[in-house]
């Protein structure tokens, strides 16, 4: 039934948009980079413009629907008229029901990247690298469809050997994410640039970063040599493996700081970040400020001093380190090939 040369939909959205941002866009383009060479490989997403465009730019074909379709009608029609070998979604929440079923019906392998546990439908395969029991439990009948989680399953490539933790807090990452709606870097280097010390702060601005809160963030900045700013950097891991600290959001560069051993300020922009920063606080000991109210600037400058012990942030370190071991990625490729 399939053509000779077999597609691979993704079902992915993103872009600078509240509670999607571009975690799943960012983990979607890592195996479709992948499976490029194997396969035709095409996006399906909702039209959230600046998302779409950022996979365009990457080299992919996308297929936009409507911001308010979450409909299996429509996800049918469009995987008819391609007739792929496989369907992967990378979705904040998946609201398909009944398309699992037509999939299996027509033999299409449905593969399904989870962050909440909220699969309502019954894919070939689930992974979901979730440290929060509660997005990693699964309701629906299970008969037919694996079910992998764990941060054993934190798909990232790339990643650069772990170095030893420097004696001195010095060079301090700042980064929220491919597009931070919430403004947190804003708020962060604002608080920092009126507090003097001695340490290198690289801002890490993502690709989908808003052009004016740049221009203002590298205004508040200007009259200071402790800041350097980098936008959409290409060596980000390099970037991160290098730093004595970390100020991130709940989201993938968290893993990525547990894998690297850096100890991490976790600055959640949204609820299930602020679930995921808990967890991670119990398993590692690190650095949790909570969702942004107008006490966590002075949370964070404290949890900076705290981390000056170099016992504190080799414990935070050697617990992440044993939570990622940065194998994912041959295991999850092995999986969707």
């Amino acid at each position: 039934m399939h053509n000779t040369q077999e597609k691979v939909i993704y079902r992915v959205d993103g872009g600078r948009v509240w509670g999607v941002s571009m975690g799943h866009i960012k983990r979607a383009m890592i195996s479709a980079t992948a499976l490029k060479g194997l396969y035709e490989v095409f996006f399906v997403m909702k039209n959230y413009a600046d998302g779409v465009q950022y996979v365009r730019n990457a080299g992919f074909e996308v297929e936009t629907i409507s911001k308010n379709d979450d409909t299996d009608a429509t996800l049918i029609e469009i995987v008819d008229k391609h007739r792929p070998a496989k369907v992967i979604f990378d979705l904040k929440e998946n609201p398909y029901k009944k398309f699992f079923e037509f999939a299996r019906g027509e033999k299409i392998q449905t593969i399904v990247f989870d962050i909440l546990g909220k699969c309502d439908g019954a894919p070939d395969v689930i992974i979901n690298d979730s440290i929060v029991p509660e997005y990693t439990s699964y309701t629906f009948n299970q008969k037919n469809t694996t079910v992998l989680t764990g941060p054993e399953y934190f798909l990232s490539e790339g990643l650069p050997t772990p170095l030893p933790l420097n004696e001195k807090v010095i060079n301090v990452a700042i980064t929220m994410g491919g597009s931070d709606p919430a403004a947190i870097t804003k708020k962060i280097v604002k608080f920092l640039t009126t507090h003097e010390d001695e340490k290198i702060y690289h801002i890490v601005l993502g690709p989908l970063f808003p052009v004016e809160e740049e221009k203002e963030i590298r205004r508040l900045c200007l009259a200071s040599h402790r800041f350097r700013i980098y936008r959409n950097p290409p060596n980000f891991l390099e970037l991160l493996a290098v730093q004595d600290l970390i100020i991130c959001a709940g989201g993938r560069t968290l893993y990525e700081c547990a894998y690297l051993g850096r100890p991490a300020i976790v600055v959640p922009s949204i609820d299930h970040e602020n679930t995921t920063a808990q967890i991670y606080n119990q398993l590692t000991r690190c650095q949790n400020v909570g969702l942004w109210t107008d006490k966590t600037a002075q949370a964070i400058w404290r949890a900076i001093e705290e981390y000056g012990s170099i016992r504190f942030r080799k414990e935070v370190s050697n617990l992440g380190r044993n939570l990622v071991d940065g194998l994912a990625y041959n295991r999850i490729m092995n999986i969707i090939k």
